[in-house]
Order: structure tokens, then C-alpha cells, then sequence
């Protein structure tokens, strides 16, 4: 019975992992996917002839050697079609978080089936959508409503898949990482699809008729190997065991009053979602996925700046990029990893809430570290580049820095969502969960819609280097959340087992373990 749990438990985490690789983010492979788009010539008609002539003049067509591509159309392309592209994939992200909220109320009231036949139907619908779209009036529209749904699958299948990670205790923070790695690694769909069209001349409708029978499959997994409910997690079962240790302490006291106040009660949804600890993660969350949104949303832009416009290194580039993204899966259970090793060193006598949580600290300063740092050598590939040069010795156009900045990209995302599910995990009721990672992304898809303000002022200003500067910036702020954490968790419980601003007199005999456990509400908020 235990080989067959055990060969069933990697067979779901393998069937999760395709599934987030096929399916989740996707959308975050937009740089190889508005690449097809503009070869195929979506929205070329918003150049004018003089923006055309300045794109021809100034635009290499991509592989030229290349037979597949070689007789195909030259359409014109110009800043207001890349604002027009970026904006809808802005939208696209911003339907993926907000959709995160209603999945996760979904998979908390009717379970995992549902959760998973939603996203089946609505990824099918979307590749269906984008297969039929060409760039012909009104056929072009149809890219609209394809990409917002490729965008709302994305959390939807993420949330449907991170429950697989109860199935394995103790490594519980590693597999969710290695979920939420591969949805990081998700934008190997459209690279493929690039790759494809360029080099064989595979028509892009055909590859999203694909995709659409690819979640056949899927549905029949959900229907045959996934539970209707939820995967239970085993620390259910410890927490059973505290409410047994709880009520014998309770016995123990004879005043009914004392029984009362100290009966375990855990923590509603509105308790959590208006702690400050949950509140500040929020601001931290939705400022990392903003830094998300900004170096993928731009980078077509941000190529182009630093090669001249030169069409064939653009696609070098983006190819680069789109297969440094794939390596995330790779790099996402460094996360775990590193959280799991946190939690091993707090965890006095035993793993307690608070303890979990001074865990998800070095994570936090990984993630602000890598994100600022990654804006800052952004910054200075799109600046004045002798000066820069001259300064600091590095030419951040160069095939080595550009490399640099693309780990430091993939390392910060992979920390963004895999500490975020993680932490959330850990550090709260686990009745809560699906609503919790949702709202946090929902409410970061929100804040996501800075990016149009953002991208206007790209256009005004010609170069996105003002608004790289204000994501740096913003990144440097993030430093708060784990300097409040590391702040408020800095001190040990006290004999009573509590922080010394929840310490109680009335119970000084008991053990620092028991009232721990006794207590699990203590937070460090």
C-alpha cells in the first residue's frame, strides 16, 4: 500500500508540473509570443508610413537565411503597436491575479475538481480563440478576450496544483516550490511555439489548436486521479493533537472564565486578511510582481533599445531570455530549500507558527536583493553607455551582463512566487489557503495596473529608464518586510511560550512548548 501511495504521489506531482508548465504562466512568455504576433502583423496597422519607413530603415528581417520566413510579408512595425500589445498583456496579467481570488474560493468551498475543470475549459476556449484570430478586421480582436483567458488560467492552475504538495510532510515547502518554479518555467510553451514558427514555419493557429486538445488529457486526470475535495495535509493531524494537549491544560485550570478565554480558536478569514504581518505582505507581494510585470512587459522594448533595433538580435535576445525563464523550474526549489533550512534552525523543539515564519526571512532579503539589483543593471543598459562604461567598468549591453541580469530575473522570480505560496502556507490557516493565495495575487494583479501609466510614460519619455528607476526604488523599500519580521520574531517566546507583549502571569507554571501550542493565535504581528 505504501509503494502505491508513493508512486501515486510523484505521479500527481508530475502530472502538476506538466500542467504548470503547459498551462499556468504562459502569459509571462510574452516576449516570444508578441514576437509572432508582430511578424504576423497584429495591430500594424496603427503605423503610419513615416513611423513604417523609420521601423524599415532601422529593422533587419529575422533570419533572413532562414527558407521558412524568407518569402514572408514584411509588415511595418512602431511604438504604438508595441503600447498597444503591452497594454492587453498588462490586462492579461492583471485578469490572471484577479481571477487568483475567485479560484482560490472556489477550491476552499468546491474543492479541487472544479478548480481543475475550470481552468481545463478556459484554456481550451483560449487556444481556440487565438487560433482563430488573424491580423485581418475583426479576426484581430479575437486576441483580446484569447489572451485574457490565457491570462486568467494562469493562477487558477497554480492554485489547483499547490495542494499536491501536502501529499509530502516534511518536503512540503520544496514540492510547492518546485509547483510554483514550473509555473515560472511556463513560458517554455510560447518559446517553443517561436522556435517552431521560425525555423520550421509552423503556422501559429496551428500550435494554438494544439494546445487546446492538450487539455483533454487534463480533464481525464481530474476525473480519474485527483480527489473531489483537497489533498489533506499532515499537519492536520498535529493539530489535533495540540487541541488535545490544549483542552487537558484547559481541565487543568477550575475557573470557567479561564476555560473560556483560553479555548483554542483559529483564526478567521477576516482576523488573518487584516493582520498586519498579512497586510504588509500584500504591499511586499504586489510590488515584486509589478517588478515582474515591468522587465517582461518592456523587454521587447528594452531589446531593442540596447541593439539598435537590429530585428535579429532582438529574437536572439528574446530567445535567450524566454529559455533563461524555462530554467526556473531548476531554480525554484533553491526556495524551498532555503526556507526549509530557515525553518530547521528556528524551530525550537518542534516547528510553531511564529517559528515558520522567522523561516520565510531569508527568503524575503534573497527576493528584495536579486529584484533590486536586476532593475539597477537595467537601468544602466538603458543609459547614457560610455558614461556609464567610463564609471563603472561595465558595459551592460554587453553578452555577459545581459546574462547577469537575466539570472538575477529568473533567481527573484523564482523567490517572488514560490516564497509567496510558501510563507502563505506556513504562516497561516491552512482552511484559508486557496482564498489567502488568491487575494494576494489578486490584489497584486490591482496594483499591476500601474503598468499603464508606466508604459505611457516609456512612450513620453522615449526610454524606459525613468521608470526602471522607480521600480528600483521601489524594490529597495520591499527590505521592510523582512526587517519587520526579523523585528517582531526577534526574541524568543517567553516562559509562558508567548512574545513578551502576549505574556499572561496567570500561567508561569506551564512550559514554553505547551503554552506554544497552547496558544495558536501567537503571531508575531
Amino acid at each position: 500500500m505504501s509503494t502505491v501511495m508513493f508512486e501515486k504521489r510523484f505521479l500527481l506531482l508530475t502530472i502538476s508540473v506538466l500542467e504548470m508548465l503547459l498551462f499556468s504562466g504562459i502569459i509571462y512568455g510574452w516576449t516570444s509570443l508578441v514576437y509572432i504576433l508582430k511578424q504576423e502583423g497584429y495591430f500594424s496597422d496603427l503605423c503610419d508610413i513615416s513611423s513604417a519607413n523609420n521601423t524599415q530603415q532601422n529593422t533587419q528581417i529575422l533570419l533572413s537565411t532562414n527558407a521558412s520566413t524568407q518569402d514572408a510579408p514584411r509588415y511595418p512595425e512602431c511604438l504604438e503597436q508595441d503600447e498597444t500589445l503591452t497594454q492587453w498583456f498588462a490586462i492579461s496579467v492583471v485578469a490572471s491575479q484577479v481571477a487568483s481570488l475567485f479560484a482560490g474560493i472556489a477550491l476552499d468551498y468546491f474543492g479541487l475538481r472544479v478548480t481543475r475543470t475550470c481552468f481545463s475549459v478556459l484554456m481550451a476556449t483560449a487556444g481556440l480563440l487565438l487560433g482563430f484570430s488573424t491580423r485581418e478586421y475583426p479576426y484581430v480582436y479575437l486576441v483580446y478576450p484569447g489572451m485574457i483567458l490565457v491570462g486568467m488560467c494562469a493562477n487558477i492552475t497554480l492554485l489547483a496544483n499547490v495542494t499536491v504538495g501536502n501529499l509530502f510532510g516534511t518536503r512540503r515547502s520544496t514540492v510547492i516550490t518546485i509547483i510554483t518554479g514550473s509555473f515560472g518555467s511556463s513560458p517554455i510553451t510560447f518559446l517553443v511555439q517561436k522556435l517552431l514558427y521560425v525555423q520550421f514555419g509552423v503556422p501559429f493557429q496551428h500550435m494554438c489548436f494544439t494546445l487546446s486538445c492538450l487539455c483533454v488529457p487534463s480533464l481525464l486526470a481530474t476525473f480519474t486521479l485527483f480527489p473531489r475535495r483537497k489533498f489533506i495535509p499532515e499537519s492536520q493531524q498535529e493539530t489535533r493533537k495540540d487541541s488535545q494537549e490544549t483542552e487537558k491544560l484547559q481541565q487543568e485550570n477550575k475557573s470557567e472564565e479561564k476555560n473560556e478565554s483560553a479555548e483554542p480558536t483559529e483564526e478567521t478569514f477576516i482576523q488573518v486578511v487584516t493582520s498586519r504581518l498579512y497586510l504588509l505582505h500584500l504591499a511586499y507581494m504586489s510590488v515584486m510582481n509589478l517588478n515582474v510585470i515591468i522587465i517582461v512587459g518592456t523587454a521587447n522594448i528594452w531589446f531593442n533599445m540596447v541593439t539598435g533595433n537590429n530585428n535579429g538580435q532582438v529574437s536572439f535576445w528574446t530567445d535567450v531570455f524566454g529559455f533563461f525563464q524555462v530554467s526556473n523550474v531548476l531554480v525554484s526549489p533553491l526556495c524551498g530549500f532555503v526556507y526549509d533550512l530557515g525553518l530547521r534552525g528556528h524551530a525550537y523543539g518542534g516547528p510553531t507558527r511564529t517559528s515558520r515564519r522567522r523561516a520565510a526571512v531569508p527568503v524575503f532579503v534573497i527576493t528584495s536583493l536579486t529584484s533590486t539589483l536586476v532593475f539597477f543593471f537595467a537601468a544602466l543598459s538603458v543609459w547614457d553607455t560610455p558614461s556609464v562604461e567610463s564609471s563603472t567598468g561595465l558595459l551592460m549591453t554587453s553578452a555577459p551582463d545581459m546574462f547577469l541580469t537575466f539570472v538575477l530575473h529568473i533567481l527573484s522570480r523564482a523567490f517572488i512566487y514560490g516564497g509567496n505560496t510558501a510563507f502563505i502556507a506556513n504562516s497561516f490557516p491552512g482552511r484559508h489557503l486557496g482564498r489567502l493565495i488568491g487575494l494576494s495575487y489578486m490584489v497584486a494583479g490591482l496594483v499591476g495596473l500601474l503598468q499603464y501609466p508606466l508604459i505611457g510614460w516609456i512612450k513620453t519619455a522615449g526610454s524606459p529608464l525613468y521608470v526602471y528607476i522607480l521600480v528600483l526604488m521601489l524594490s529597495v523599500a520591499t527590505f521592510v518586510h523582512p526587517a519587520y519580521i526579523r523585528y517582531h520574531c526577534r526574541t524568543g517566546p517567553t516562559k509562558e511560550g508567548r512574545h513578551p507583549s502576549q505574556a499572561t502571569p496567570e500561567k508561569s507554571e506551564n512550559g514554553h512548548l505547551k503554552l506554544e501550542v497552547s496558544n495558536p493565535k501567537e503571531t508575531c504581528v
